[in-house]
């Protein structure tokens, strides 16, 4: 039953990133490269990290203080398993006594996880030429693909 509460708690923290997987990718290399550069120059600003991380820790704190017995039921009655008695003031809180440091740690270290990602964009910009050159061999030494048999 708990991984079914910490998957459902987890959601709203995935959707945060549903706008940037939405952006369309230009598959020129060239654009590549600038998408990474810009990518790393907005992960690298300071007033950005500040707000996602006060934005993040908020949203921390709210979701540690959801009540859970409305969710957890019906979620344990979809996957197949007895809900059992959900104790109607069950939070994320409760179950994890130590989460209440967690908004603090997030407002603390998402910075520092920004600058690094900030960095790996860097780096992946750099070796964008690299792996093109390396996928047109790959394809060039592969054989031609053959249609799988049919039944």
């Amino acid at each position: 039953m708990r991984r079914i509460i910490l998957a459902t708690t987890a959601l709203p923290f995935a959707l945060l990133a549903a706008p940037a997987l939405a952006q369309e990718v230009d598959h020129a290399p060239a654009a590549e490269t600038e998408t990474l550069d810009r990518i790393a120059q907005s992960l690298s600003d300071s007033a950005r990290q500040a707000q996602l991380a006060a934005t993040l820790a908020a949203l921390t704190e709210i979701a540690l203080d959801i009540p859970l017995a409305p969710i957890v039921e019906p979620l344990a009655e979809a996957a197949g398993e007895p809900a059992g008695q959900v104790d109607p003031d069950l939070t994320l809180r409760r179950m994890a006594p130590r989460s209440d440091d967690l908004s603090r740690t997030i407002e603390e270290r998402l910075p520092q996880a920004m600058d690094r990602m900030a960095g790996l964009s860097g780096g992946l910009a750099a070796l964008v030429p690299a792996l093109r050159d390396m996928a047109d061999q790959l394809e060039t030494a592969l054989p031609p693909e053959t249609p799988a048999p049919t039944r």
